[in-house]
């Protein structure tokens, strides 16, 4: 399902207490995932030894003042988020509950899943998977594409019923974009993601929400909540993507969700992972009523946190067991391992 990709690369971290609780996280590694681990092992690992797990916010507070001169956005931001999303397992666990009851509880035992397409830059193989996942049953499909002729595809294999997304990764000027914007009018689209370059002009964003219909959608290149005061402030977004394992963990996340609400902005977590930060997502959606989570729409060999956390149907059940409610299968750490 996703085109020539053939691999997935992935760092997860496990932080262990000497009460003999384990906590996962996942690091955003985009392929970086051999750079990220050693400056997680050289620079955040030996701050972590000795400390009460369940202080989470004064280690958060700690790793970022130690190294904010490594920037706010970028490497250093995801090895904190990854480390943050370790804690709260641990602390779910420590408490005998699942993650999304810490994080205020839900009213769903599944949440309904968007599939999020890799780029294929052709109509036709834009079409045919549309189709297959809609056949699946997902109700809502997200494009990487910057061909408009890929959404005039896409939209005829979906039907108008299914709520269509495009997503561009930031490819184009605000010329660029107006312009094709305007061309894209016509296909009800749900939103347009990060259509602009570069992605923290956010007064660029702006205008081009105040010129199309289209609403507009960014925020998983962003790193802290003051970036995201900044973006609503500027009024750039319909809907806010922060990345719980970029911007500095679920909880940041919280406080990002609280700020959108207050701005009258969707709060719509960007989830482009298969390991634990997935399954973090997928609790945090849970708790805070997120209309849809992403999922990567591809195939894989072996789903690494169990087959409980398997899309059914385009959606997918909230774990009920302590903390995360689930755990990397050493099978599958064991096969594919890299470092």
């Amino acid at each position: 399902m996703g085109g020539s990709r053939k691999a997935f690369q992935t760092l997860m971290v496990r932080i262990d207490t000497d009460q003999g609780l384990s906590g996962w996280g996942e690091v955003f590694t985009k392929n970086g995932e051999l750079a990220l681990k050693s400056v997680f092992d050289t620079h955040v690992a030996p701050v972590l030894i000795g400390r009460d797990a369940t202080q989470i916010g004064a280690i958060r507070r700690d790793l970022e003042k130690l190294h904010h001169n490594f920037g706010r956005v970028g490497l250093m931001a995801f090895c904190v988020s990854a480390v943050d999303l370790a804690l709260w397992d641990i602390l779910g666990q420590a408490a005998g509950l699942p993650l999304y009851r810490l994080l205020g509880g839900a009213t769903r035992s599944e949440v309904p899943l968007y599939a999020s397409l890799t780029r294929y830059g052709d109509p036709r193989a834009v079409a045919d998977t549309v189709e297959r996942a809609v056949k699946e049953g997902y109700g809502a499909v997200k494009l990487h594409e910057v061909l408009v002729e890929t959404v005039v595809s896409a939209r005829a294999a979906a039907g108008r019923e299914v709520a269509l997304m495009l997503d561009t990764n930031c490819p184009w000027t605000l010329a660029e974009a107006r312009r094709n914007a305007r061309r894209m009018e016509p296909y009800d689209l749900a939103w347009l993601e990060e259509p602009t370059w570069p992605p923290e002009n956010v007064h660029a964003l702006a205008e081009l929400r105040r010129s199309t219909t289209i609403p507009i959608a960014a925020g998983e290149n962003a790193g802290s909540l003051a970036d995201y005061r900044v973006m609503f402030e500027a009024g750039a977004v319909d809907i806010v993507q922060p990345d719980i394992a970029k911007a500095h963990g679920l909880s940041e996340a919280l406080r990002i969700a609280a700020l959108a609400d207050a701005h009258n902005v969707q709060f719509m977590p960007h989830c482009f992972m298969i390991g634990p930060g997935y399954v973090h997502t997928l609790h945090l959606a849970a708790a805070l009523e997120v209309p849809l989570l992403e999922r990567y729409y591809v195939e894989l060999a072996v789903e690494p946190l169990g087959e409980s956390v398997k899309p059914r149907n385009g959606r997918v059940a909230v774990p009920q067991a302590p903390g995360l409610g689930c755990a990397p299968d050493p099978d599958a750490i064991r096969l594919y391992r890299v470092g």
